[in-house]
Formats: C-alpha cells, structure tokens, sequence
C-alpha cells in the first residue's frame, strides 16, 4: 500500500474528514487532499506529525511493502523481545519472592529477631506485587 492510500485509510479508520485532519496538523484541507491523491507529499515534520497523530511509525508510512507497523522486521523483533523479557522476569519475581518468604519462615524457626523476618515478608510482597504488574503490563500489551 502506498503512502497515499495509507493516509486515506489511516485518516478513515481514525474517524476523521479532511478538514478535522488539516486542523490537527496545522495544514490546510487542500494540502491533505494533495497527499491523498498524490500530487504532494508531507515534508518530514508533517511525516513525523501524521505518524504521531495515528501512532504508526514513518518506517511503515514510507515503505510500501508495509502493510502495518508489524511488518517492520525491527518492530518484530523487538515485541519477540519484550515477550520474552516479560516472560523471564515473571520467573525471576516468582522465584525471589518464593526465596524471600522460605528465608523468612527459617529466620522465624531459627529464632532470628522479628524484625528481620518482617522485612523480609514484606520484601516479598513488593517482589511479589511487581511481578504482578509486569503481568498486567504484558497482558496490556497484547493486541
């Protein structure tokens, strides 16, 4: 899809006319018309501001092989990388608090000052309550 199509489609899925566009960018209605068609094309700030307005990047507005900003091996990469990051550190909280709360519980046989064991048990819900968010923050991130 080319550039001028992908402005069309992006302006009609964002539910705005012409006019509601140019007035966001600071252009006139004639200037998005002249983009959409074909006869002009947006200077590098008006790239720049098109990719803001519709939270796609410039890679995808330019390259006509894009279909969407997934297409982009850079962008793959990185949501395969964030995944898996993700992922691991939910692991890594799981097991610290897990670590935390044994420790706590030996501290309390042994007979190791109360202070102590209540900062560790509360050591491990932050751990835990982190974790926790990561997992939200992952599950947000999904389309």
């Amino acid at each position: 899809m080319n550039l001028q199509r992908k402005i069309i489609t992006l302006r009609k899925q964002s539910g705005l006319s012409q006019e509601d566009m140019a007035e966001k960018l600071h252009v006139s209605r004639q200037t998005i018309s002249r983009w959409e068609v074909g006869s002009a094309l947006p200077d590098a700030e008006n790239l720049r501001q098109l990719s803001q307005l519709f939270k796609v990047t410039t890679d995808y507005l330019l390259n006509d092989a894009y279909e969407s900003d997934g297409d982009i091996p850079r962008v793959k990469n990185a949501e395969e990388t964030l995944e898996k990051t993700v992922k691991n550190n939910q692991k890594l909280f799981l097991f610290a608090a897990v670590a935390f709360i044994v420790s706590a519980a030996c501290f309390m046989i042994a007979g190791i000052e109360q202070h102590n064991v209540l900062l560790m048990i509360v050591a491990a819900v932050e751990i835990t309550l982190s974790g926790f968010h990561i997992y939200r923050y992952e599950k947000a991130m999904k389309p």
